[in-house]
């Protein structure tokens, strides 16, 4: 293992560094971290609305609880788009000396106006059922649908706005006013370029069979995925196109119509057959499906970070923890961050692949699994080492286990690479705010 690391920071760490060096790149990392407080303010309250008991979220409903916890989560990860927009171009705009707030506020709005702002409703009129349009957002596409175009967004107009902003095309106000007036009206023959530019997006967008561009990027990444059944490749090549297009970015919700129709498939066909004492039709992609997701289990991401050097690490990992048990991984994807941190490309990109070639080799050969399905309906928060032992007994848990050490093997030695970067960091900073509190000090010693 030690020689492992060696070899990974003597040839990654020099590409991670240049990489990070990028404007784009270090504001994507600064923008994600500072969405963090969000990510993990909610996960309380997230894992006591959805405690993996079937019972208690039928008393939590029963009351009438239910539902404001079901605000408080959309209230956070339902519209995060918005808060991933407003701060990637703020970071952005520091990033290119542009004017931090007016960058933010011009990409938020961009964000909303290419957004669709009517759903169709079902409303009674003289006792008849009709559909009719309404004014209104989608949480959809404010959540992880919109994720990608979001980020797009926030770089682009930033990007726009500084370019125009050097253009010398401000409006000039006289001296008199105000500087936070000047600073606010200064743009406007700017910003009215950039949503003309909006407009004329969202229209040719709009002439589209998607209707938007929010709609029509769904639709290219997930409709050749459409098409699949349920097999043990077509489980692992989604699984694994999610775990790429995550490191990128793009949310897991993208895919959720393609992933949803071959998961409700397994569960429900297996059901069917269970109930009716026959052998389980779709019991290896189920196997491979949970094997992966064992894999992908971040309990123990967390766990390496609380034992690391470097405090920054340390204290996510102790925040991260408890919602990594739940399933809630936002906090340390965004966090880290994980997302386009080039350091953890190979393990967020390949352990889950890994995890599902090994799974089906051994269910197929020497890991016979007996399956109950309808443990499939456990709630999403139920932790993986809970749910896959009470699924499949004594075989299947062993599976758990080897599908977790490729992860742990998979993960370590980059953690402790990021650990060590962080650690010289911080003793970097620590050092250079010692040199100034001296020098500091040495100058009042002389001005006395």
């Amino acid at each position: 293992m030690s020689k492992l690391e060696v070899f990974l920071n003597d040839k990654l760490m020099p590409v991670a560094s240049r990489l990070q060096q990028n404007k784009v790149l270090a504001a994507l990392m600064e923008g994600f971290i500072r969405t963090s407080p969000i990510t993990l303010g909610i996960a309380f309250i997230t894992i006591i609305g959805n405690f993996p008991i079937p019972a208690w979220i039928e008393f939590l409903t029963k009351i009438g609880i239910y539902p404001h916890v079901e605000a408080i989560t959309n209230g956070a990860t339902g519209v995060f788009s918005l808060y991933v927009v407003y701060s990637l171009a703020y970071s952005y705009a520091k990033q290119l000396g542009a004017n931090k707030r007016n960058s933010a506020l011009i990409s938020l709005a961009s964000f909303i106006m290419l957004m669709p702002q009517t759903i169709s409703t079902t409303v009674i009129q003289d006792g008849q059922e009709v559909t009719q349009a309404i004014g209104a957002l989608k949480l959809d596409f404010l959540g992880g649908q919109g994720l990608f175009i979001g980020m797009l967004t926030a770089l682009l107009v930033t990007r726009l706005y500084a370019f125009l902003s050097k253009k010398k095309i401000m409006l000039k106000l006289p001296e008199s006013v105000p500087p936070m007036v000047t600073q606010s009206l200064a743009p406007v023959f700017v910003v009215t370029l950039i949503f003309t530019l909006v407009f004329a997006l969202r229209v040719a967008f709009g002439f589209t069979a998607s209707g938007s561009i929010f709609q029509f990027f769904i639709d290219v990444v997930s409709a050749p995925l459409n098409s699949l059944a349920a097999s043990p490749l077509s489980i692992i090549l989604i699984m694994e196109i999610l775990a790429i297009l995550w490191f990128f970015g793009i949310h897991n919700a993208v895919l959720q119509g393609p992933l949803g129709m071959i998961t409700m498939t397994m569960i429900v066909t297996n059901i069917g057959a269970f109930q009716k004492g026959e052998d389980l039709p779709l019991l290896i992609p189920s196997v491979i499906y949970m094997g992966m997701y064992a894999a992908g289990f971040m309990g123990f991401v967390t766990f390496f970070m609380i034992r690391s050097k470097s405090a920054k690490m340390k204290q996510l990992g102790k925040l991260s923890f408890i919602p990594s048990l739940f399933n809630i991984t936002e906090p340390i994807m965004f966090g880290m961050p994980i997302i386009l941190n080039p350091i953890f490309f190979i393990p967020q990109v390949f352990t889950q692949l890994i995890a599902g070639f090994v799974t089906w080799g051994l269910t197929t050969t020497i890991l016979p699994i007996n399956l109950n399905p309808t443990m499939s309906l456990l709630p999403w928060t139920t932790p993986v080492f809970v749910k896959m032992p009470l699924s499949g007994g004594l075989n299947y848990t062993i599976l758990m286990v080897i599908s977790m050490l490729i992860g742990i093997v998979m993960w370590y030695p980059f953690i402790k690479i990021a650990d060590k970067k962080e650690y010289e960091l911080e003793m970097a900073a620590e050092q250079l705010s010692r040199h100034e509190t001296k020098e500091q000090s040495l100058q009042e010693s002389m001005q006395a």
